[in-house]
């Protein structure tokens, strides 16, 4: 844990003494902080508030701990010794009666006393049922037991009333919010709380958030097959047959095997040393192969295979990794394995070696500096269709105007409620998608270049990943409809992005302890793997994934300078082999939806290659 924190710490730029590392230490097992990188940022996002970005020390830890932990522990036991007063008064229970004049027998569900009669096995009348009835209630009542009404019935399409004037301007043509007291977003949320921040503490402490001058934006998709884009013509998709992946993943194993190989053996090594996966080996050997499952579902011990690269063949073995250190697997991953194989069935794992040499982002050839707003769907909650958070997003980029807003699907959610249970709209999903992008132009003009991700989810695009860019019949000079995934070159910098959560899909299905931070892991292994949805087979339930495009359309040959990773795990920013990788959160959440911000300077040397020293980042609450 110490190794780490330091680790973090130098990530940051500070110079931890062993005294802050110490301290560090103590605070971290004494408030249950397991995660190093957690516990960095919350004293860097602490000391750029509270200390003015001060370097780390003793006394500054202590105040952090006083300010931060202690008060959120205090806070933790206010509220525990509060639910215990309120379970302990038993003046607090309601007791619900009849009104006087109501009939005494409506509480059992019996609308006529003269019903009784017809079920009097007595030989009693119903005035006598009735005596007995009320007598009934006398002794309940005595014990102080409630009769909780029934809830009155629920409309069929139980809608969220509408916060804001205007809050239909994004909603279907169709739909109408109930009438009522409304949900505030953003009181629930704590609008405007900064949730994150990153990067260089005099930026931070700077920066505007908004374009300082109208910089001209210049986009190029660099995601190509033979000089065409996924657009490019209209690809078709679901095509590809059994034959064409197994030479898809042959095609796979060869390229990042060689990789893997010069950083194992060395550029210049003649001969690999590789045994094939089902040899026997009393001695320590390496082989190579594809991580995979024996069953369907996520990896465990026990589970873990090894297939080969002979496709004739089709060997495989099963892994054992009781004499592993670390081990940090995922289905699809393609991996060199060292340690012995005595029988022949049963590979004894000593060291999973996949990561390759990987060369650094190209620095950014930035003239002016460029604001961003990056905003993760879905964009209204999932009992609603009034999209208010979308409408508080709307209001803060009224205020600041980002040079670039980024926006990644879904809009308009096939997996939402009201969708998903055949809800009929007076317009198409088409036109509505038209209506919203319109909107958002008409709110924040035209200076903003607005990138927008589409995503598999959405009930206007085709359901397979890789995903072509929806089609807009009105074009807008400052609108860009992107397929997802994207890589494209904007103003000289390298910027990646997708819609589909990859973050959650690995992270579910991987084999990892001891492994580190899993941010910075998962990171990792897009770019090691060289593709943005590395995971195969692919997570079924969430994705119908196309192996032939993706082949040609999710490649990541290059390491982008910005990496934007939507996902439903918490929301991060890590710098991951010389990449800001940003996860904004997702912006309709029951917990406070939230967005990132960062501003991008020209760095002071042509040559810096530490996206820190020029990047200011935060994630706020909308």
């Amino acid at each position: 844990m110490d190794v780490e924190i330091k680790q973090q710490f130098e990530e940051m730029g500070v110079e931890a003494n062993e005294d802050v590392i110490t301290k560090s230490l103590e605070l971290c097992a004494s408030y249950c902080v397991d995660d190093a990188a957690e516990f960095v940022e919350q004293w860097m996002a602490f000391s750029i508030s509270n200390l003015n970005g001060a370097e780390p020390s003793v006394e500054n830890l202590t105040e952090f701990e006083r300010k931060v932990f202690q008060a959120k522990r205090d806070k933790e036991l206010a509220q525990a010794n509060r639910k215990r007063v309120s379970y302990a008064t038993p003046s607090t229970n309601t007791i619900y009666a009849p009104p006087v004049d109501s009939n005494p027998l409506a509480i059992y569900g019996v609308k006529d006393s003269a019903v009784i009669s017809d079920y009097d096995v007595g030989g009693g009348d119903a005035n006598s049922a009735s005596q007995d009835l009320n007598d009934d209630e006398q002794m309940l009542g005595s014990y102080n037991v409630c009769h909780t009404p029934k809830p009155k019935a629920r409309n069929a399409l139980a809608r969220t009333p509408a916060r804001h004037g205007d809050a239909l301007l994004f909603s279907p043509a169709s739909y109408s919010p109930i009438a009522g007291t409304p949900r505030s977003h953003s009181a629930i949320a704590g609008s405007g709380k900064i949730v994150y921040t990153f990067g260089n503490p005099t930026l931070i402490g700077t920066a505007k958030w908004a374009s300082t001058q109208q910089a001209k934006i210049q986009i190029k998709q660099l995601l190509r097959h033979n000089g065409a884009t996924l657009d490019e013509p209209k690809s078709n998709y679901m095509y590809d047959c059994l034959r064409e992946k197994c030479d898809i993943a042959a095609d796979r194993i060869f390229h990042i095997g060689k990789e893997l190989c010069k950083k194992v053996f060395g550029a210049n090594a003649d001969n690999y040393e590789l045994s094939q996966v089902d040899n026997h080996s009393q001695e320590i050997t390496k082989t190579i192969g594809t991580i995979c499952c024996d069953h369907e579902g996520p990896l465990d011990p026990s589970s873990t295979m090894l297939a080969g690269t002979d496709e004739a063949r089709c060997l495989t073995v099963r892994l054992n990794f009781s004499k592993a250190k670390s081990v940090a697997v995922f289905p699809g991953q393609i991996a060199i394995v060292s340690g012995k194989n005595p029988k022949g069935d049963t590979f004894i794992v000593d060291e999973v070696l996949a990561e390759r040499q990987l060369s650094p982002p190209i620095a950014p050839k930035l003239t002016d500096p460029l604001s961003f707003v990056i905003v993760a769907g879905p964009y209204t909650h999932d009992d609603d269709l009034a999209y208010e958070p979308l409408q508080d997003l709307i209001a803060y980029l009224k205020e600041h105007k980002p040079d670039v807003l980024v926006l990644t699907g879904p809009f308009l959610d096939t997996e939402h409620r009201l969708i998903s249970e055949n809800v009929t709209l007076a317009e198409s999903f088409e036109s509505f998608f038209e209506k919203m992008i319109t909107s958002i132009v008409d709110a924040i003009g035209n200076s903003t270049t607005i990138l927008i991700v589409t995503s598999h989810k959405d009930a206007n695009a085709d359901p397979v990943y890789p995903t072509m860019s929806v089609p807009l019949r009105k074009s807008f000079p400052n609108v860009h409809v992107l397929p997802d995934p994207s890589m494209i070159d904007l103003n000289g910098i390298v910027v990646g992005m997708t819609s589909t959560d990859i973050m959650q899909h690995i992270i579910a299905n991987e084999l990892a302890f001891n492994a580190g931070d899993k941010v910075k892991r998962v990171v990792n292994h897009l770019f090691n793997q060289g593709s943005f949805y590395p995971l195969h087979p692919p997570a079924c339930d969430e994705i119908s994934f196309d192996s032939f495009l993706a082949a040609r359309y999710a490649k990541i040959e290059q390491i982008p300078n910005i990496l934007l990773l939507p996902s439903d795990q918490k929301c991060f920013i890590r710098v991951v082999n010389g990449c800001l990788a940003i996860n904004p959160g997702r912006l309709a959440d029951s917990n406070g939806g939230t967005f990132a911000r960062f501003v991008i300077t020209p760095p002071a040397n042509k040559d810096e290659t530490n996206i820190c020293n020029f990047v200011a980042c935060q994630i706020r609450k909308v």
